[in-house]
């Protein structure tokens, strides 16, 4: 409660000092005052756009406090700086020193997220050139192992189970086998287990387990909505499911596997220009989907010289529909 009072009242307050003082015009000092409320403020906006953080912008919402309270320092160092009474000449010097700590605390905390940016960015930047040279002479070894790939590449990261950049450069490998695949898929790493999905030759069952198991499904929503071989009854609960993932449609859309409900649902109600090309690209698609979204790009009005939606669809449609015509 009393942080509350202090976010909301503190400002309020500090305007209210303004407005009066220059009602009274009694200015001493407001220049001065507003002038650290706006370093504060901006000192503080600057150490929050440092921060990479997914939270850092719940920050903002104190910003009107800090600037109220630099400015209340800074007022009191103008108005009383030179006062013949000692304690508010010495308050006023400590309110400076305040105002100044109060900056300075912002600036040394952006400075430390930069450095800690600079930080991780290197580190990322060293994992990121591992993983490739990983890539390279994995690749080099399978080539020089023809007819042995799986054989191989299974060996290889048997042995190197807890080396996760050679994990990350193996699992996008096809030459993997479903099993070596359904153990990393249940890997406590969620970059891993997120490779391990994506693998084409991952098994249905080791897809579904991931969806029915794992503490963060969400995080694989995306890859299990894009894979020929997750469940239909997965795809289905999937895509009925409320949307806690954007832009999943374009994966059903994309999925020869999607089943035929779902990418019936899709062509009743697409509008983006993406999902509909993904879905007319789908091997899957047949009259009835083909005619429903020749009915939706008319009724929205997007049959348009830049949509090259439309011109797909009138490829389409001799092939899909021999018996029909483009509306």
């Amino acid at each position: 409660m009393i942080f509350f009072l202090a976010l909301l009242g503190l400002p309020i307050a500090y305007l209210v000092v303004l407005v009066m003082l220059l009602l009274r015009k009694e200015p001493r000092g407001v220049w001065l005052s507003v002038s650290f409320a706006a370093a504060a403020a901006m000192t503080d906006i600057w150490a929050i756009e440092q921060s990479r953080s997914s939270t850092a912008g719940i920050a903002i919402l104190g910003l009107p406090m800090l600037g109220a309270l630099g400015g209340f320092l800074g007022l009191a160092f103008g108005r009383y700086r030179t006062s013949i009474d000692r304690p508010r000449r010495i308050g006023a010097w400590l309110g400076l020193a305040a105002a100044l700590a109060l900056v300075g605390y912002n600036i040394a905390q952006g400075r430390q997220e930069k450095s800690k940016n600079k930080g991780r960015d290197e580190t990322q930047a060293a994992f990121r050139a591992e993983i490739s040279r990983d890539r390279d002479s994995i690749a080099t070894a399978l080539k020089q192992n023809p007819g042995r790939e799986r054989a191989w590449l299974d060996s290889s990261v048997r042995t190197r189970m807890t080396d996760r950049a050679f994990l990350l450069a193996a699992l996008p490998n096809d030459s993997m086998s479903p099993d070596l695949l359904d153990t990393l898929a249940n890997s406590s790493d969620l970059n891993i287990a997120l490779e391990a999905v994506r693998n084409p030759n991952t098994r249905p069952e080791t897809l579904e387990h991931v969806y029915r198991t794992k503490s963060y499904p969400d995080y694989f929503f995306q890859a299990l909505a894009a894979h020929r071989h997750t469940p239909p009854n997965v795809l289905i609960e999937l895509y009925r499911r409320p949307r806690t993932i954007t832009m999943l449609d374009i994966w059903f859309a994309g999925n020869p596997s999607s089943p035929h409900e779902v990418l019936d649902q899709i062509s009743r109600t697409a509008t983006d220009r993406s999902v509909i090309a993904a879905l007319l690209e789908n091997p899957s698609l047949d009259c009835g989907m083909l005619t429903q979204l020749a009915v939706t790009l008319m009724k929205r009005q997007n049959r348009d010289a830049d949509n090259p939606n439309v011109a797909r669809l009138s490829e389409l449609t001799p092939t899909v529909c021999p018996t029909k015509t483009t509306p």
